[in-house]
């Protein structure tokens, strides 16, 4: 994300788009971890809330490899909130209602950053046709490109986090369908994180060689979560565009 901006008209523009990134992801990665607290506060465990984790102070949230991530490559997380399943009123559906809620959450968020990306789009092109001044041009231009980066983002928070890959809310949705000892829930706990670091390294390697040098088309399918994120997040989000294009 840090160098999507490389090519902008000016370095002031390039330094409100870093600003704009950052309060997205901010909002985008708080909202998450405390919808996944005040879920399992619901299903009867306090863990989070008496651990401070239900705040949406960023600092609360913070962890720096998730951070980087999602500043480098657009997909991360922040630090897990603290969730004892045991406290559950029901364990199984405890488990399952809270880690959908981080996904549901960020979905949402993008769903309405949608539909605030178009209407501020349309006030964008009304006020170029009526010849407003600069200002209001401006402030609808910086408008559209903030719920732009906040439904992409959230976009990509969602499906990154559906992955079955250990600690994803993926992996916690199985493995809460599954009996305790499964073969590949204890691979996942024992491997995932290294998978998912080599999946986003090799995503960040390419990205960061298309940006330097010219490769043939087929290479960005090389990137295995760049194009699930792509056609996944891509494709949500032209149907959010879609209906908010025929409604208004």
């Amino acid at each position: 994300m840090i160098f999507a901006a490389m090519d902008g008209r000016n370095p002031l523009d390039y330094f409100l788009y870093l600003l704009m990134t950052l309060i997205a992801v901010c909002i985008s990665l708080v909202l998450h971890e405390v919808a996944h607290g005040l879920v399992a506060k619901w299903n009867g465990d306090d863990t989070a809330k008496n651990a401070g984790r239900l705040s949406l102070n960023p600092l609360k949230h913070f962890d720096p490899i998730g951070f980087v991530m999602m500043m480098l490559v657009g997909f991360g997380y922040a630090r897990p909130v603290p969730v004892n399943p045991y406290n559950f009123k029901k364990q199984r559906l405890g488990m399952v209602t809270v880690a959908i809620a981080g996904i549901v959450t960020n979905i949402i968020l993008a769903f309405l950053s949608s539909l605030f990306y178009t209407l501020m789009s349309l006030a964008y092109f009304t006020a170029i046709e009526n010849a407003a001044g600069a200002a209001a041009i401006n402030i609808c231009y910086y408008l559209t490109r903030f719920f732009g980066i906040m439904m992409s983002i959230n976009l990509s928070l969602a499906f990154f986090n559906l992955l079955p890959i250990f600690p994803l809310d993926g992996f916690r949705i199985i493995e809460s369908f599954t009996k305790r000892g499964n073969k590949f829930c204890a691979f996942m706990r024992t491997n995932g994180q290294y998978i998912l670091y080599g999946l986003v390294g090799l995503s960040f390697i390419i990205s960061m060689a298309s940006s330097y040098v010219v490769l043939p088309y087929w290479f960005d399918y090389i990137d295995i979560l760049g194009t699930y994120l792509r056609f996944c997040g891509g494709g949500l989000q032209w149907c959010f565009l879609s209906l908010w294009s025929f409604m208004l």
